[in-house]
């Protein structure tokens, strides 16, 4: 978080338990958090009291606060990621939204995990896609397998476009996913460090968490595109249209005809 995020969200907080609570019930409510306060009953400006308690207070605890109290909403150190969990919500696709609004949460108090769960919800994007198609897995569960097949799957590979610049945006967005999994293999919180380990910043897991929301929308996005155009297409990989679960009722609303 920016010294200036740190400095608006404190104040937020200040605000609102000025107007909400009594010195002695912030008092109280912050050793809740295990935050010491002074004995003192009637604060001469709660707002200015609170701003002093938390000047100095862990980015952790006040996050926390921020987000006990209904005033951080973590969707927004992530551009884009609203749009993301918007389309999980439509398909019903819940394990997915379940480990993509961990990757967000994790983005600024342990970026470290949100890079791992980034990785993650790549995972079951392609899983609840291959479901839906009622395609098998690959042998091999792991990310890049799992993207190279609903690549195909999709007619996204590369190496299935004569365009040489659509090859190369392509080939971009499934380098950009298998990505995440060398992230979380060595950096992750997923798997053990050595003693000289690299340590990765919040940037860095920012960095995967919109790499996620990219390549996520866009597979996504053709997912339904590809419903809309033809209902009933079909290939030697799989059958439209999936089952009814991924699509509730009044899914049609969400892509209305031009």
């Amino acid at each position: 978080m920016k010294h200036t995020e740190r400095v608006d969200l404190i104040s937020k907080i200040g605000r609102h338990l000025q107007s909400a609570m009594t010195t002695t019930d912030i008092n109280t409510y912050f050793s809740t958090f295990k935050i010491q306060t002074p004995n003192l009953s009637m604060a001469e400006n709660k707002w200015l009291y609170v701003k002093e308690i938390l000047g100095n207070i862990d980015e952790a605890v006040i996050i926390n606060i921020a987000k006990d109290l209904e005033l951080y909403n973590s969707f927004e150190t992530v551009p884009s990621s609203t749009d993301l969990f918007r389309q999980f919500d439509k398909a019903s696709m819940q394990v997915c939204q379940d480990d993509f609004e961990k990757a967000v949460q994790d983005v600024e108090t342990d970026p470290a995990n949100a890079i791992g769960m980034a990785s993650t919800a790549l995972e079951s994007i392609c899983k609840a896609m291959l479901d839906a198609f009622k395609e098998p897995y690959p042998k091999d569960e792991s990310l890049q397998p799992l993207l190279k097949t609903v690549f195909k799957m999709l007619d996204l590979s590369p190496e299935g476009h004569a365009d040489p610049d659509l090859k190369r945006v392509l080939g971009g967005l499934s380098n950009a996913g298998t990505g995440l999994a060398v992230l979380r293999t060595k950096y992750s919180t997923f798997h053990g460090k050595g003693a000289n380990q690299l340590r990765l910043e919040k940037r860095h897991a920012r960095l995967a968490v919109n790499s996620l929301t990219t390549v996520g929308m866009f597979l996504l996005e053709t997912y339904f595109e590809m419903y809309k155009e033809d209902e009933n297409i079909a290939n030697d990989n799989f059958e439209l249209p999936p089952p009814p679960e991924l699509f509730p009722e009044g899914w049609e609303d969400f892509y209305p005809d031009d």
